[in-house]
């Protein structure tokens, strides 16, 4: 049941992750071509990648990480659906599994509410029209922080899924993902 589930997120995660990414090369080709004037000839390339930055900066800023083998196979499955997350939060929630489990029986109606910061308020207005357009209720806090949640009948990995989900399109628009609080 849980890996029926992590595919269902994984298609969840591909419409956000897609959304973010049109979202992002949008905003390149608008501030490039506000830049530099229109040549009909010229074709352009649009770079993404993870952190914003060279992937060798991006490993050198963050945390050292464990390497793949220090991993189990389940954590290096889920950070190959998950992108933008490090796998040692992937790791730390795999490990709570079994608690949310016991707090929230398979179908108990739950709320899940995350929180996440941004460097911009145009960047907390993209996270939660995502969150909408995903079926979440969002709230801006201030202009860098923002609530998005959503009310779910629980199963195995449903509480995983969701917080995966969301923290890996908070990473992906080079935001904090603060957290979640759950209530029955």
């Amino acid at each position: 049941m849980f890996r029926r589930f992590i595919g269902a997120a994984v298609a969840s995660a591909a419409a956000i992750g897609i959304a973010a990414v049109v979202k992002l090369m949008l905003d390149e080709e608008n501030k490039k071509a506000e830049e530099e004037p229109e040549d009909e000839n010229e074709v352009r390339f649009i770079s993404i990648d993870d952190a914003g930055s060279e992937p060798e900066k991006a490993a050198e800023e963050a945390p050292a990480e464990k390497k793949d083998a220090e991993y189990s196979k389940e954590v290096n499955e889920i950070a190959e659906l998950y992108p933008y997350l490090a796998k040692d939060f992937i790791a730390e929630q795999l490990g709570r599994n079994d608690v949310f489990n016991q707090q929230y029986p398979e179908d108990s109606l739950i709320k899940i509410t995350h929180k996440a910061k941004f460097d911009s308020t145009d960047t907390v207005r993209d996270f939660t029209k995502i969150g909408e357009d995903n079926g979440y209720f969002s709230e801006m806090l201030n202009e860098s922080e923002a609530t998005i949640s959503r009310k779910i009948f629980t199963e195995d990995g449903s509480i995983l899924s969701d917080i995966y989900n969301v923290a890996n399109q908070v990473a992906c628009l080079k935001g904090i993902y603060e957290g979640y609080n759950i209530e029955l």
